[in-house]
């Protein structure tokens, strides 16, 4: 007898803990799921971009990455590039300042650092100065 007591205490416990919020969760998706929201996309909505290039020592590499990024299909007025120089001592900052001015018809920065940081605290400091909607940190220039 204690024992069948037990086990209606138990099924009652089980129902109460899983019965009661499987019926208020399928009530709630009955209610609201179903309703279309109005919500409507604007396919001509283009937001601005921010691109973050962290760069150290990529002096090879960071010419073809620049490119990369300006030939991309996207309104040139509403993208900019900030490259952020931690400091390099093989010739990148002179690359990306050759780079920057011979494509004057993309916005870019050019921040230089005067010590290396590191990249997390390179990606901070161009966020400082970002205006895009979206921001985006491209990858490393380099394979390492």
């Amino acid at each position: 007898m204690h024992l069948d007591a037990l086990l209606i205490v138990a099924i009652g416990l089980g129902l109460l803990h899983f019965g009661f919020p499987l019926v208020y969760f399928y009530y709630l998706k009955k209610l609201w799921l179903n309703k279309l929201w109005d919500v409507r996309s604007d396919p001509e909505y283009k937001p601005r971009v921010s691109i973050i290039v962290p760069t150290y020592n990529e002096a090879k590499l960071v010419r073809q990455k620049l490119d990369d990024i300006a030939s991309q299909d996207y309104p040139k007025n509403l993208a900019e590039i900030i490259i952020v120089d931690s400091a390099s001592t093989d010739g990148t900052l002179e690359v990306v300042k050759e780079w920057i001015a011979d494509h004057r018809d993309i916005r870019a920065k050019l921040i230089q650092e005067n010590v290396r940081r590191g990249k997390s605290f390179a990606i901070n400091n161009a966020l400082r100065l970002a205006t895009g909607d979206i921001m985006y940190e491209g990858a490393n220039c380099s394979s390492e």
